[in-house]
């Protein structure tokens, strides 16, 4: 399986840090956020990461470079313009064969073990699986899962809805189903709405512990919570 990190977002909600410094290399724990993804897609069977870039693209570019350990198994697709989360993914479907891959926000931390998500994917009857976590007290998530986990997702309608769950920034993908999408701006909820329609949008909650750092408030709480390396049991697939 090939993996693939959205890092190509501006971050306005994090500006000014975001001004001059990419959002995924923003450090949290002495080393940027990305780094600690790659740290934790070197345990997982893996073959290639490709990385879409685009907002201080060199400096992202630049970075990854010095991971030599993972050399040739990482590359970039370079955005001319912002494409969004969809077309940032189509964009780079070429890099990414035709195999699922798994797809990873440049901006979270996740202590997962991801096997359960990787082996329930099944592209015949699903075109994207979602990891949930579990809501912070007060806040209200985008996705329903009428049936249980792990099951079809549904949009959350009314602040009345049962909605325990968020979508967490990690996912599993079929390429396929993007593949008659145009490389143009759009966002991935366009993608998850038609998958709705189809039944073909799937959502799954893991224990785990996760964050973003999407916020000044989100990047503080995260620095707060994160210390590395982990000694959990998220030594994935091991």
């Amino acid at each position: 399986m090939n993996g693939f990190i959205l890092a190509a977002g501006r971050g306005e909600r994090l500006r000014p840090l975001t001004d001059h410094t990419p959002k995924p290399l923003i450090p949290v724990d002495g080393r940027p956020v990305i780094d600690h993804t790659l740290e934790r897609l070197k345990r997982l069977s893996i073959e290639r990461i490709v990385v879409n870039v685009w907002h201080l693209a060199d400096q992202l570019e630049t970075h990854l470079r010095l991971h030599a350990d993972w050399g040739t198994r990482v590359a970039v697709s370079r955005e001319e313009e912002l494409l969004e989360t969809g077309g940032g993914v189509c964009r780079a479907l070429p890099l990414l064969g035709t195999a699922p891959f798994l797809a990873i926000n440049g901006d979270i931390l996740w202590d997962f073990d991801l096997s359960p998500l990787l082996t329930y994917f099944h592209p015949p009857t699903m075109d994207a699986l979602l990891l949930l976590v579990a809501n912070p007290k007060g806040k209200h998530g985008d996705f329903i899962l009428p049936g249980g986990s792990p099951g079809p997702l549904r949009r959350l309608t009314t602040r009345d809805d049962n909605h325990p769950f968020t979508y967490s920034g990690i996912q599993v993908i079929n390429p396929l189903a993007l593949a008659h999408y145009p490389v143009t701006r759009f966002s991935l909820n366009r993608f998850y709405d038609d998958c709705i329609e189809n039944n073909r949008l799937y959502g799954m909650h893991l224990a785990g512990t996760w964050s973003d750092i999407g916020t000044p408030d989100s990047l503080e709480e995260a620095r707060g919570r994160w210390k590395f390396p982990l000694q959990t049991g998220a030594d994935y697939g091991n």
